[in-house]
């Protein structure tokens, strides 16, 4: 069983704008993602290879940072959103921006996490059930924000 701690509010918005600049900005939500809406699952493993956190993101929210990373233009990540999908040249991008956000889950944590993958989930292919989680809404620059929940298994 894991012992890492949910990201706090402080972690999550200085990782994305380490990751995306410094004008992004987070706040806690209490809605979070909608999950009867596609929206994106990134799964954290432990040694094991048994899934201990996730990121679940907007999809709008998930086609902005693995475009903003690499300047793709907004136009291409709100066109991607709109047809349900991870944009095919963002795909890559976005498993780096989550790759790094295992940082959220191991910062000053006792248990190693590695990023696992990534998939896109609807109500038909639903996220998994969590015991705990925290509500994001992060607003990235030029870009649509969305929200994202940090949670775990």
């Amino acid at each position: 069983m894991c012992s890492n701690p949910l990201p706090t509010l402080n972690t999550v918005e200085k990782l994305i704008q380490c990751l995306l600049g410094n004008q992004v900005e987070a706040r806690n939500s209490v809605p979070g993602p909608d999950l009867t809406k596609p929206h994106v699952v990134a799964s954290y493993v432990d040694d094991a290879s048994a899934v201990q956190r996730v990121l679940i993101c907007e999809l709008a929210l998930a086609n902005s940072m693995g475009a903003a990373i690499s300047m793709i233009p907004s136009g291409v990540a709100n066109e991607a959103t709109k047809a349900g999908v991870i944009g095919e040249n963002i795909e890559g991008n976005l498993s780096e921006v989550l790759n790094i956000c295992v940082n959220l889950f191991t910062e000053n944590a006792p248990d190693r996490l590695t990023f696992s993958n990534l998939q896109v989930c609807s109500p038909k292919n639903p996220a998994p059930a969590l015991k705990q989680s925290v509500k994001y809404a992060v607003d990235i620059p030029r870009y649509i924000g969305g929200s994202m929940l940090a949670g775990s298994l």
